[in-house]
């Protein structure tokens, strides 16, 4: 009996050794043990506070191509690298007599340089910039048309550039600055810009990158991430069913594909992605929404409560609404933005007085009502294509197509070999006409009817000739040496003349020069505005906001 006592007692113990060795172990042990149980010891944080943004650079992307259709102002390059590279790309292409055509005093080497943005997919366009070699001897661009070429990274390897792989192509019309007849043109007519000349060949990848070092974030942690995201953006499929925005491809990072409401502001999608939380219990969000309906309604907390309030999800619509009706403008701001991406429609009308008149916020009201995308923001943007502004007439356009590309009110036809796009917009006020230089190739007339005035002579590029003939009509004219020539007889009307220039094989650079020559010559009554795009950067610079310049 004695040794069943002994036996019993030595066992009891050895136990409380064991337990004991287990309950001073470091926490990390015991979590790994039972990682739930973090969850009801550890208050709410955000994936923002574990990750950091990557992939959200513009890459640089660079190609040597020729320049043709020059009027005797290019020139044979020197021998270099940038000559070896296009003669290597000319033969891979079979081009016949490469030799003799950089010899051809009709064409320049040149240097192209582009952007690829953020969250890029393959086949979207961009802006690409176009120089001559500081050895070349081109002394103009003008007129000129940029031949297609591969476009590649360039990356320094231990003191050497290096290419990359092909992730772009470029083509297209040049634009080049106007003459001055000063000095200056020697610097701006050897350099130019073909307007969505670039077309992308692959995808970029928008990633977050774990660098939180206080909780040593393993796989789970980054699992828990990936959950929390997805359970509030999943992206619906054609044939139905949802995939995930989120993938936790390591340890150390997530791969994201914006959700299709973002599609036109990646940033903010993941602005709005760190603001999810990653472990919160309902009875903790109810009590954080509290806590950021009172945040929301201050001015200077307003933009990450609403941020957040939008992270939550429908849940917080109501919350939203609320601020809707400050008497701050701010907040009734950045409460209708949320709303918008949660597609609420009571947002349409507070986006639509902000872009009309908060110049700072104008862009980001734009792009929000283009995200709502109903009936409600349609109308909205309607109205405000009769504003007095520039800035607001043409920011509201260009929402609208990138709400509905092929609504009538926006569509216009393409014109040039599909190169440039024209469209008359009927709207009320001053008549405008708006001409861009960036991004895209886009000649847009604010009113219908508009039309030149006599007397008006332009002699441009191409060998173009627009005359005034005193008897109501215009008469445009191409001489080409070794070809018939052209001759177009049309109405004074803006559009009809911009339609015949483009039957004559005029290019959106051609268009463009013609147009500034005439507003030179006061032949358009017409307020006339270049690239009278709304600004994405001066949220936080109000104070220093320009009063917009109304059209007189």
């Amino acid at each position: 009996m004695r040794q069943k006592i002994l036996f019993l007692c030595v066992t009891l113990w050895t136990v409380s050794l064991f337990v004991g060795g287990i309950s001073g172990c470091k926490s990390k042990t015991v979590r790994s043990q039972n990682p739930e149980g973090r969850k009801a010891s550890q208050k709410a944080f955000f994936v923002g506070d574990e990750t950091v943004p990557d992939g959200f650079r513009y890459m640089e992307i660079q190609s040597v191509s020729l320049a043709t259709n020059l009027a005797g102002t290019g020139s044979n390059p020197p021998e270099s690298t940038q000559r070896t590279m296009l003669l290597r790309e000319m033969a891979s292409q079979g081009v016949p007599n490469p030799q003799k055509i950089l010899a051809d005093s009709s064409t320049s080497l040149v240097v192209v340089k582009g952007y690829l943005p953020p969250a890029v997919k393959k086949g979207d366009r961009f802006d690409v910039e176009v120089c001559v070699p500081s050895d070349s001897e081109t002394t103009s661009l003008r007129g000129g048309y940029l031949l297609e070429a591969p476009m590649r990274g360039i990356y320094n390897i231990n003191g050497a550039n290096r290419e990359g792989k092909k992730m772009g192509i470029c083509r297209g019309p040049i634009l080049v600055e106007p003459r001055t007849g000063t000095d200056r043109d020697k610097r701006t007519q050897i350099r130019g810009k073909v307007l969505g000349g670039g077309i992308a060949t692959t995808d970029s990848i928008l990633r977050l990158r774990i660098v939180s070092e206080s909780t040593n974030p393993d796989r789970y942690q980054t699992m828990k991430m990936e959950s929390a995201i997805n359970h509030r953006f999943q992206i619906p499929l054609p044939g139905g069913g949802r995939e995930n925005v989120a993938k936790a491809k390591t340890d150390k990072y997530l791969e994201l594909k914006v959700h299709p409401k973002y599609k036109d502001n990646p940033v903010r999608f993941v602005e709005v992605v760190r603001c999810i939380p990653i472990y919160e219990s309902e009875a903790k969000r109810l009590e954080r929404m509290a806590t950021l309906e009172k945040r929301l309604m201050n001015p200077t907390t307003a933009k990450r409560a609403a941020m957040e309030l939008e992270a939550i999800g429908k849940a917080s619509i109501d919350t939203l609404k609320a601020g809707l009706q400050s008497s701050d403008v701010i907040v009734r701001f950045y409460a209708a933005q949320s709303l918008a991406f949660l597609d609420e429609s009571e947002a349409a009308q507070v986006l639509g007085q902000v872009a009309l008149t908060e110049h700072a916020y104008r862009g980001y009201a734009l792009s929000a009502l283009s995200a709502l995308n109903d009936l409600y923001a349609y109308e909205e943007l309607r109205k405000l294509m009769n504003a007095p502004t520039a800035e607001a007439r043409y920011g509201a356009f260009r929402a609208l197509k990138q709400m509905r590309p092929d609504d009538p009110l926006v569509k216009g036809e393409m014109l040039g070999d599909d190169t440039f796009n024209l469209c008359v917009v009927p709207c009320e006020g001053k008549p405008m006409l708006h001409v861009t230089k960036n991004k895209r190739a886009e000649i847009v007339l604010f009113g219908v009817d508009q039309q030149f005035r006599a007397p008006l002579v332009v002699e441009g590029t191409n060998n173009i000739v627009v005359r005034a003939n005193g008897e109501g009509n215009i008469v445009i004219s191409r001489f080409i040496p070794g070809r018939p020539d052209q001759r177009r007889t049309v109405s004074m009307k803006v559009d009809e003349v911009i339609r015949a220039l483009s039957d004559i094989g005029a290019t959106y650079p051609d268009v463009i020069e013609i147009l500034q020559s005439a507003i030179s010559q006061n032949a358009l009554d017409s307020a006339f505005r270049i690239d009278a795009i709304p600004s994405m950067r001066r949220q936080n610079e109000k104070e220093q906001e320009a009063e917009d310049k109304e059209m007189r």
